[in-house]
C-alpha cells in the first residue's frame, strides 16, 4: 500500500488481529475498523489538520452506540501519544466527562504490569539460545529473583507474555448524550506529523530586467512516527498558532526506538483548496489520504504561476563605522545578488498566501539545463507581498569603498565623506543599490546620486553601473548618536 497514497481503499469489515482482541474491546465486534497490530486506523470519517509544528488535530467517528444518558465507551484511538484531555465531542448534545487511558505501550509498560508475577529472559550465549525464568520483583530498583536468589540487573532479555503486551493504548471516554445515537464523533490531539513548504522559481537564462518566471510551490509531509490513519481527509494549517508549555511527564526507563526511512512521493493530481481560518490559513488536500508511519508526500499548494521577476543587487554598509575613523579601504566587495519578485493582487499567484519555507531559485543554461542559483526563507506572506530572495553574490561586479574624509563636531557628532567605486566586467548595465545604515540620527550633506531615504536610519543610492565600466558614488554624511 502506498504511503499517502491518494484515494481512499474502501476496505470491508474485518475482524481483529489476536493481539487486537487483548487491547481493544470494541462494540459490533467483526464490524470494527482497527488493526491494532499494525497501528492503523480505519475509520469513517477520519479527518486530520497537520501543524507546522508537528501537532495533529484529529477528528474521527467511532461506529459505537452511544446510549441516551451516561456511559462508557472504549475506543481506539490510534496513537500512543494521545493527550486525554483534548478529546472533545463533536456532536450537540453529547459532552465528554470523563477519559481514562490503560494500557500503556512500550517495555516499560509491560514490565510495570509484569512487576509480582513470572517472567521469562532470553538468553544468548554464541549460537545458543536458552530463556531462564524468574519473578519480576520491581522495577525501581530492578530487581529479580532467580532461583532463589535476588539479582538487581536482568540476565537476559525480557520475554514477556501476551497478557501484559500491549502495542496500542486502551482510552475508555464516559459521555453524557441527550438522545441515542448509532456512532460517536471525537476530536483530539496527538503529536508526530508536521509539513514544510518548499518553492522553486525559475527565471530565465540570461535575466537582465524584469521578466516572466515560473513559481512553484509544494508542500511535504512527514510522518517520522507511528502514526497511521486510512482514508483521511487532510488539511495543512499554515500560521502562528500559540500552544501551552506542557507538564513535564516521568522520565522513561528506556528510549523508544526511532522509526527508520523516509520515502518521498511525487504530488498527487489537483491541488489543495486555500481559505482564511482565524489569523491563519488552511490547505485542504483533494481526496482521501493514506498516512503510513515512517514515510513522507509531497503535494502542489497551487498551480504553476507566472511571476514577474527582476534581478536585484545590494552593496550593504555598516553603520559603526561612521563613530570612528577609518584608516584602510574596504576592497573586493560583492554586492549581494538576488530577485525581486511582484506578486500584484487581482493575479492569480498575487492572490495566493505563501507559507513560510524555503524558495530555490533556479535558471537555465545555454543547453537549456537548470542550475540552481540559490536558495533563502521565506516567512509567512500573504497575498499581493512581493518577495526579495536573497540567493549570494555577484561574481561580476566588485567593488571599493573609502572613507576620504572624518572629523568630530561634537562628543557624539560626526561628519564623514566616502568614495564608492563600483565595477562591472557584466555584458549590460546594471543598477545597484548601495544601502548605508547610521547608528542615529543622520542627514546626507551632499551626494553624487540623489540619497533616498528609506526609513529613520537607512538611505539608500541607485548606482548605475555600465557594461565593462564603473561608475563612482560619493557623498557626505552627519551622524549623531
Amino acid at each position: 500500500m502506498t504511503a499517502f497514497s491518494a484515494g481512499a481503499r474502501r476496505q470491508g469489515p474485518r475482524c481483529v488481529s489476536r493481539f487486537g482482541r487483548r487491547i481493544t474491546r470494541l462494540a459490533g465486534a467483526c464490524a470494527a475498523l482497527v488493526l491494532v497490530s499494525a497501528g492503523v486506523v480505519r475509520a469513517q470519517e477520519t479527518s486530520l489538520t497537520i501543524y507546522q509544528s508537528g501537532r495533529v488535530l484529529v477528528r474521527r467517528t467511532f461506529p459505537v452506540a452511544v446510549p441516551r444518558g451516561s456511559s462508557t465507551l472504549e475506543v481506539g484511538l490510534g496513537a500512543p501519544n494521545v493527550d486525554p484531555g483534548t478529546l472533545v465531542a463533536l456532536d450537540s448534545g453529547v459532552e465528554v466527562r470523563g477519559v481514562t487511558v490503560t494500557a500503556g505501550t512500550g517495555l516499560e509498560a509491560a514490565l510495570r504490569r509484569a512487576v509480582g508475577g513470572p517472567i521469562e529472559f532470553m538468553v544468548e550465549r554464541g549460537d545458543s539460545l536458552r530463556f531462564v525464568r524468574g519473578t519480576l520483583l520491581s522495577l525501581d530498583p530492578q530487581a529479580v529473583r532467580v532461583e532463589g536468589r535476588v539479582l538487581y540487573t536482568f540476565p537476559g532479555t525480557p520475554a514477556l507474555p501476551d497478557s501484559v503486551v500491549s502495542l496500542q493504548p486502551q482510552v475508555s471516554v464516559t459521555v453524557e448524550a441527550s438522545r441515542p445515537r448509532s456512532a460517536l464523533r471525537l476530536a483530539y490531539q496527538v503529536d508526530g506529523l508536521q509539513w514544510r513548504a518548499a518553492y522553486a522559481l525559475v527565471v530565465p537564462h540570461g535575466l537582465r530586467g524584469p521578466a516572466t518566471g515560473a513559481m512553484t510551490g509544494l508542500a511535504t509531509i512527514d510522518n517520522p512516527g507511528g502514526l497511521a490513519f486510512t482514508g483521511a481527509q487532510v488539511q495543512l494549517l499554515a500560521g502562528e498558532v500559540r500552544r501551552a508549555a506542557a507538564a513535564p511527564g516521568p522520565r522513561p526507563m528506556m528510549a523508544r526506538a526511532a522509526v527508520e526511512g523516509n520515502a518521498l512521493e511525487e504530488a498527487a493530481a489537483g491541488v489543495p483548496s486555500e481559505e482564511a481560518v482565524g489569523e491563519t490559513h488552511l490547505y485542504t488536500l483533494p481526496g482521501a489520504v493514506d498516512v503510513e508511519p515512517g514515510q513522507s508526500r509531497s503535494v502542489a499548494l497551487f498551480p504553476e504561476a507566472a511571476a514577474e521577476v527582476a534581478p536585484e543587487y545590494v552593496l550593504r554598509h555598516a553603520s559603526y563605522v561612521y563613530q570612528a575613523m577609518q584608516g584602510q579601504p574596504e576592497t573586493d566587495l560583492h554586492p549581494e545578488v538576488g530577485y525581486l519578485v511582484r506578486r500584484p493582487k487581482g493575479t492569480p499567484f498575487g492572490d495566493t498566501p505563501l507559507p513560510a519555507g524555503i524558495v530555490r531559485v533556479l535558471a537555465p543554461d545555454s543547453a537549456g539545463r537548470l542550475q540552481l542559483l540559490g536558495e533563502t526563507e521565506i516567512q509567512h506572506t500573504p497575498a499581493g507581498r512581493e518577495l526579495h530572495l536573497v540567493t549570494g553574490t555577484a561574481f561580476d561586479l566588485t567593488a571599493q569603498r573609502t572613507q576620504t574624509a572624518f572629523a568630530l563636531e561634537g562628543p557624539r557628532v560626526s561628519v564623514s565623506s566616502y568614495r564608492v567605486t563600483i565595477q562591472s566586467a557584466k555584458s549590460d548595465t546594471v543598477t545597484v543599490q548601495v544601502v548605508d545604515q547610521f547608528p542615529g540620527q543622520f542627514e546626507v550633506l551632499s551626494s553624487t546620486v540623489p540619497a533616498e531615504r528609506v526609513s529613520a536610519s537607512t538611505v539608500r543610492f541607485q548606482v548605475r553601473v555600465p557594461a565593462g565600466g564603473e561608475t563612482t558614488l560619493e557623498y557626505r554624511v552627519r551622524a549623531r548618536w
